[in-house]
């Protein structure tokens, strides 16, 4: 297994143009109906002739919006609501590219929900009420949905929690599961792996690859030393593992407090790309954000960057470092968003996304 190790003491700048073969620019047209806010997005989705552009929002409206290549705003799929074919908010969403169908895990109720790209309704299904942190993808005729579930039991302090990966048939019927870790943890505790980047089962054309996401230690499992620093490869519905990051002293301080916050690890064919916060003064969640770093590591040269914030867009002459994220269908591919404000504007536009091809 490629032990590959991470030195959060340094600040590196890695300009795109060391790793991107091209970079292509989409700007996203604003409409009243069309009106992105990138702190929300989840996915995009990126078909033969449209961009789907997906923002969970669970305190407001949750919407999946439809872009043509030009970025023309053509439609929103699905709306508002409880009944058949309607969602409260939108956890993430799959595509299955040869039957041209969209699969939409929603929240409040948890179900899955089935459309074509003109948005008309197909099917759904109704999930677990306990299943939580859902990702999904459309692999090989298959649809896999990774989810965390939770045994409440009365009277008990401690809660038996589960990781789960399921396969699922056409027809939303489990046809196999593998179980990817089992805790337990306090009553009342709660996540903290930062939000926007629940991208947990990723495909990259010759594997699949799974991240089990961390969960901050000191909220939901104070007496667990263990980092979830690995890289797994599905094979034969078996975890194998493929790549491990190595940080200093395992991701612990000297007084045993976890300090190392590990969203996501992705892999291309040549490059590694992790995404971790870095706490070594324990400052508490939601009253003071700690340092969010972004990994490189290229397997070509054995050389790995540790960069503040993101990557340097050198290319398109970005001031502000960018934040890359894969496409979940291919890892080839990945994009970020940067809103570019023209004189003359009054409003801020929506962002213009940028799509990256890796090199090999």
């Amino acid at each position: 297994m490629l032990e590959i190790p991470v030195d959060t003491n340094r600040d590196d700048s890695l300009p795109l143009s060391e790793i991107a073969a091209e970079i292509t620019a989409i700007e996203l047209e604003t409409t009243d109906e069309s009106l992105i806010n990138p702190d929300y997005i989840v996915r995009i989705i990126i078909t033969e002739n449209n961009i789907i552009v997906v923002e969970e929002n669970i305190i407001g409206t949750s919407r999946a919006l439809v872009f043509n290549k030009d970025g023309e705003f053509v439609r929103s799929v699905g709306s508002r609501g409880q009944g058949p074919g309607e969602y409260n908010y939108l956890c993430n969403v799959a595509f299955d590219e040869q039957g041209k169908r969209l699969f939409f895990v929603s929240g409040n109720p948890t179900k899955i929900i089935c459309y074509d790209l003109d948005g008309i309704f197909l099917k759904e299904s109704r999930l677990n009420s306990n299943w939580v942190n859902r990702d999904i993808n459309y692999i090989n005729g298959e649809l896999f949905l990774d989810c965390r579930l939770t045994f409440f039991q009365e009277g008990n302090d401690h809660i038996p929690v589960k990781k789960i990966l399921y396969r699922m048939n056409e027809n939303f019927q489990i046809t196999d599961s593998c179980i990817r870790w089992e805790n337990y943890w306090e009553r009342n505790a709660h996540d903290s792996h930062f939000a926007g980047h629940c991208n947990y089962i990723v495909n990259n054309n010759t594997s699949i690859y799974i991240y089990s996401p961390e969960i901050y230690a000191k909220f939901v499992a104070p007496g667990i030393k263990v980092l979830r620093d690995t890289l797994y490869r599905l094979e034969d519905n078996c975890l194998v593992p493929e790549l491990k990051l190595k940080f200093r002293n395992d991701g612990f301080d000297s007084a045993g407090d976890k300090i190392i916050d590990l969203s996501n690890i992705y892999r291309s064919s040549r490059y590694v790309f992790a995404m971790y916060e870095f706490n070594p003064n324990n400052k508490q969640r939601n009253t003071e954000r700690p340092e969010r770093y972004y990994f490189c590591y290229d397997t070509k040269t054995g050389k790995g960057y540790n960069m503040l914030d993101g990557f340097t867009d050198d290319i398109n002459g970005i001031e502000k470092r960018v934040r890359i994220r894969p496409l979940h269908t291919d890892s080839e591919i990945f994009y970020y968003w940067h809103t570019n404000m023209k004189p003359g504007d009054l409003d801020e536009p929506n962002p213009t996304l940028y799509i990256v091809k890796l090199k090999k």
